[in-house]
């Protein structure tokens, strides 16, 4: 079995800039390891809606066949031998984990790059007490399935209520939304999503969602071409500038 690990991602990268080498793991979003491998196995977003039409499989290396292949036999061997899994996948990071100590820089992963699987998150932070772990996910109460070393962002949908945002800056978790403001234009220092206002961060400008502030929404450009952006809106899917309150 080839790597599990992703460690050359444009928005991990960033993470280097504050001294961290961060490794994630990418699986087949929704159900597109079954159509590729021609064969059932479950849904590996079972919150997905419309992001299953904007998903950032679609964006940069992440089209290619070769990598929608790879993505899709590591989600095979998640759901057929997870024991085998988990053990390289701990091997690859515990890897990383020495390579950052000889960088002097610090560790983390993000174990949900295109998937939602909580107990995949769940058995990496718990094999490795020692590695900053965190996510974003679609799925409610989230701040049920935090650890001390597994820090989530709750990914506001259109599938999402307005009581699951509450509850989730209830207990200290962020929302992340997805806006469609341009690369390189500012974002408006407060939003609000069906009458909660929060302040808010550029979540473009790193991915290591535990370095945030708490009590904030993350904000995230859409990641696609205009004509995407534009269905995309229509879908309302992503939110409008329109909706932002600026300052």
């Amino acid at each position: 079995m080839s790597k599990l690990l992703t460690t050359k991602q444009y928005k991990l990268d960033k993470s280097t800039t504050k001294g961290v080498l961060t490794a994630g793991i990418t699986l087949s979003p929704q159900l597109e390891a079954s159509r590729i491998l021609k064969r059932s196995l479950p849904s590996t977003c079972n919150m997905s809606g419309d992001c299953a039409i904007w998903c950032l499989k679609f964006t940069g290396m992440n089209q290619m066949p070769t990598h929608a292949i790879a993505r899709a036999k590591r989600t095979a061997l998640w759901y057929d031998d997870r024991q085998t899994f988990l053990a390289q996948a701990i091997t690859e990071l515990k890897a990383v984990q020495r390579k950052a100590k000889r960088l002097n820089m610090l560790a983390a992963c993000r174990p949900n790059l295109l998937s939602d699987l909580p107990l995949l998150a769940k058995s990496i932070a718990t094999a490795i007490p020692s590695l900053q772990c965190y996510d974003y996910t679609k799925l409610r109460y989230p701040w049920k399935r935090q650890l001390a070393n597994l820090h989530l962002t709750f990914s506001i949908s259109e599938r999402s209520l307005k009581s699951d945002v509450v509850g989730a800056f209830k207990h200290g978790i962020n929302s992340s939304i997805v806006v469609d403001i341009a690369k390189g234009d500012p974002i408006p220092s407060t939003f609000t999503w069906q009458g909660i206002t929060k302040p808010t961060i550029d979540g473009d400008l790193h991915d290591l969602r535990y370095l945030d502030p708490i009590g904030v929404y993350v904000l995230l450009r859409f990641k696609g071409s205009k004509a995407r952006l534009s269905n995309a809106v229509k879908s309302e899917w992503v939110n409008t500038i329109a909706l932002i309150e600026r300052t």
